[in-house]
């Protein structure tokens, strides 16, 4: 099933949507990658695994209204929105080609480029968020429900 939504919620009813972070795009990318706020705006995550402490922004999507789709991507000197995930909210996150989450649960990290991957658990890397489903994402970039940590 193709996903059509960053965003997807919280698991209880008590929050009230997504926190918005609004910028320029600094660099082009599409929804669901990591991205990072800079004094001239939001650009991709270039963070590694092991810095900690990392703010979890999400790229959102163009919206159909705005002419745009989820694989729309934003170009430089558009005016684009992140989600600021919280604890517990479910977004589609961009997950690098090559990794086989086998289980729900999977501890994802950031991959450094603005995707994440499966971290590395001995306490090194600093987990971002769990996989909510199971997929091989094979040879490509490819969106995966997840839960912030």
């Amino acid at each position: 099933m193709a996903k059509r939504k960053i965003y997807l919620g919280p698991i209880d009813s008590g929050l009230n949507g997504p926190l918005i972070v609004e910028g320029l795009a600094v660099d082009a990318f599409t929804a669901g990658e990591l991205l990072v706020q800079t004094a001239s705006g939001l650009a991709t995550s270039s963070i590694a695994a092991t810095v900690f402490n990392s703010e979890c922004l999400v790229a959102s999507e163009i919206s159909e209204s705005e002419g745009g789709t989820i694989a729309t991507a934003h170009t430089i000197g558009d005016t684009a929105e992140a989600i600021a995930v919280r604890s517990g909210e479910f977004v589609n996150v961009a997950v690098a080609a090559s990794q086989n989450i086998t289980s729900k649960g999977t501890a994802l990290s950031s991959n450094g480029n603005g995707t994440l991957k499966i971290a590395v658990t001995d306490g090194t890397e600093q987990v971002l968020f769990y996989s909510d489903e199971i997929v091989n994402t094979g040879g490509a970039v490819a969106l995966v429900t997840v839960r912030k940590a």
